[in-house]
């Protein structure tokens, strides 16, 4: 496992009201969560925390030795997975707001200062910043790349599910509740996006500060193939709680045939030459999850 800087960063006064509370949900996190608590402690001003609840998923390792060392509490999930740990969470919130990290989320630096004052606006409901991968360098750059073509689409207004994630992300806490919480998903892949789509229909928005980058703590490529992998598999039911539809085979298809193309484009683009190899194997594990799972449920 690599190692991170964790710098320290002064918190600053902010248009949000009293104090507010911190969850997170957890299984088998002890390689990450001591590197991730303390950046929290670090960029979250200590003045403006009410809670620290940590929702663990009956962990194996000392996950919740961990948290407790850093004074968060720990209860353990109702139910199983991050939509069970999300509600699990959101029942025990007492504040106004509240923020969502996961175990393997570096918190940007910069984090405290910018990303809350979004919810200035009062239809935001939710703010979030990005995150990228650490290692390996081309990979951070293709993920930047992406996220870049995924502003301009984000900023158009409408229901747009992508970069919307749970990791470093402060919330309303009436507004969630009155969308009914969390939603209730079969996979743990994808809540974000569902919680997204319920927000947008309600009325209300996500704003994602573009600017203010977290890392998302993967050990190298193989580990982003294997969650990518994973990701693949939970593919088909989350296309259908968000468009009541599968994954469409003939699009999964075209995309993993043209992505050696793809990814030479990115790779002239972000001058990374790894990117010609690294876009493809990840459009190959994709499709292999989705077609992996079809084939054992069928």
């Amino acid at each position: 496992m690599r190692t991170y800087a964790a710098n320290k960063v002064k918190g600053s006064v902010l248009p949000l009201r009293g104090k507010l509370d911190l969850v997170m949900w957890t299984k088998n996190g002890a390689e990450t969560l001591p590197l991730v608590l303390a950046r929290i402690a670090q960029v979250v001003p200590e003045t403006i925390v009410n809670k620290r609840i940590m929702v663990d998923d009956r962990s194996s390792d000392n996950t919740c030795d961990i948290a407790r060392s850093f004074g968060w509490a720990v209860i353990f999930n109702e139910g199983q997975g991050i939509s069970d740990g999300a509600n699990t969470a959101l029942r025990q919130v007492e504040t106004e707001y509240f923020i969502s990290f996961e175990q393997d989320l570096l918190l940007a630096p910069d984090w405290w200062q910018k990303v809350p004052a979004h919810l200035s606006d009062a239809r935001a409901a939710v703010a979030s910043g990005v995150r990228f991968s650490y290692y390996p360098p081309a990979l951070k750059k293709l993920q930047e790349f992406t996220a870049k073509n995924y502003k301009v689409e984000d900023q158009e207004g409408k229901f747009f599910p992508y970069v919307k994630t749970l990791d470093n992300t402060i919330y309303k806490t009436s507004i969630i509740r009155q969308i009914g919480g969390f939603p209730k998903l079969s996979i743990s892949a994808g809540v974000d996006h569902v919680l997204a789509q319920r927000v947008y229909t309600a009325g209300y928005g996500w704003k994602v500060d573009y600017a203010v980058h977290s890392v998302h703590l993967r050990s190298g490529l193989k580990d982003e193939l294997d969650h990518t992998y994973w990701y693949g598999g939970c593919a088909d039911a989350l296309e259908a709680s968000l468009f009541k539809k599968p994954a469409q085979t003939r699009a999964l298809m075209l995309r993993f045939l043209f992505s050696p193309v793809r990814g030479l484009l990115i790779a002239l683009k972000t001058l990374a030459p790894e990117a010609i190899y690294i876009y493809p194997l990840l459009r190959l594990a994709f499709l292999r999850g989705v077609l992996d799972t079809r084939k054992k449920s069928a």
